[in-house]
């Protein structure tokens, strides 16, 4: 714990010294009493013991954010440390030469309140910067630099919520046809498999096993910037799913499989490298952002759909297993959510809009005669 030492001939002459814990790190305080520096070792040895030992050394909130990103970076995706790095950006330009340790509540909620009030910045884009901000300073109270996280006292604020959109089977029917004959196929597997885009793209022959009526996700395609490749190196790469969850296996339903036959026998003899279900005529990875924007989104205007995204593929697929009776925990499992609560929230809406079958509406009605057997007699005996 720490120390006391006299050095006689200074100002203050009586030392603290004291090792940080996790570093090993010899610190000491100079104060110019005896009974000041008792009191300063009594409260370090204090919080050394009890785990609650913060450095007094000053650390700008932009060195930790940065250092705290370079730690993080490799075990995310490209995607994902793009997001930190805009995150992180905007955080600097508000707390960068501010000291961990002086961050106050108060002074986060005046940010937060300005960039709500300005508009400049849409309040889910707000919500994002909060959650960063949050993750930061865990890691710092984590790493013992703080000894509490002040965004815990700040007052959240509401976000609108996302309208829930997904596909009817007419409108896939009509996007696929619209969309062409590859990218038909494409959107196709998305909407009844549930894949997310870049598991699609990173889809190979290898994985698909149509007699047996399945498939299995074991990759996705990420494309990283430009400035973060090197020369000659491809922007491409295929990495893990996006989760534990996200490995796993999909039923493929027996009216897609002979599009998905058939679009085997065309590319039969293509230049396919990788072995890619659905890739450019070189062989290589399709961009996602480029679908969207060549192929998608103009058959949605043809159509003259609006607001539907390639993630409500996944909810259209949902949307189907909600109306098929299907028990969320199996629809949770061939979607990949690593929680049945993300599932829950869509399949709840989902089922909330859609009318209650015959065959339950009549077993319903069953259960609910026998409350009233009798209903003249029943109604009869009741108060007003």
């Amino acid at each position: 714990m720490a120390s006391i030492h006299k050095r006689e001939g200074r100002p203050k002459p009586f030392f603290v010294f004291w090792r940080e814990p996790g570093t090993k790190r010899l610190r000491r305080q100079a104060f110019a009493t005896r009974r000041e520096a008792e009191d300063y070792r009594d409260a370090v040895s204090q919080d050394l013991r009890r785990g609650i030992y913060v450095s007094p050394k000053p650390v700008p909130f932009g060195e930790w954010a940065d250092g705290w990103l370079e730690r993080r970076r490799p075990a995310v995706s490209p995607n994902t440390a793009a997001h930190y790095e805009w995150a992180i950006a905007r955080l600097k330009a508000a707390f960068g030469p501010t000291p961990m340790q002086n961050l106050r509540a108060e002074q986060i909620e005046s940010w937060q309140a300005q960039l709500l009030r300005e508009g400049t910045l849409g309040r889910r884009s707000v919500q994002h910067l909060r959650v960063a901000l949050g993750t930061i300073l865990a890691d710092a109270r984590r790493k013992k630099v703080l000894y509490a996280n002040p965004l815990e006292a700040v007052e959240r604020f509401k976000v609108p919520r996302r309208e829930l959109r997904c596909l009817t089977v007419e409108q896939l029917g009509a996007l696929c046809e619209q969309a062409g004959r590859l990218y038909g196929i494409l959107f196709l597997t998305q909407a009844l498999c549930g894949l997310r885009t870049g598991e699609v793209l990173g889809l190979r022959w290898a994985d698909l096993d149509l007699a047996g009526g399945r498939l299995f996700v074991r990759r996705q395609v990420v494309w990283r910037r430009k400035q973060d490749c090197t020369a000659g190196e491809p922007r491409w790469a295929f990495a893990e799913p996006k989760s534990e969850a996200g490995r796993r296996v999909v039923e493929v339903p027996p009216v897609l499989a002979p599009f998905l036959a058939a679009h085997r026998a065309r590319q039969n003899g293509a230049a396919t490298p990788e072995g890619l279900v659905f890739c450019t005529r070189q062989g290589t990875p399709l961009e996602g952002r480029n679908v969207r924007r060549r192929h998608f989104q103009p058959a949605l205007k043809a159509l003259g759909l609006s607001g539907i995204r390639p993630h409500d593929f996944r909810r259209t697929f949902i949307a189907l297993h909600v109306e098929a009776g299907t028990h969320p925990k199996l629809v949770q499992e061939r979607v990949g959510h690593s929680d049945v609560r993300m599932t829950m929230d869509t399949y709840a809406e989902l089922a909330g809009k859609m009318a209650l079958p015959a065959e339950q509406a009549s077993r319903f009605n069953g259960l609910a005669a026998k409350a009233l057997a009798d209903p003249g007699e029943h109604l009869g005996n009741m108060r007003t």
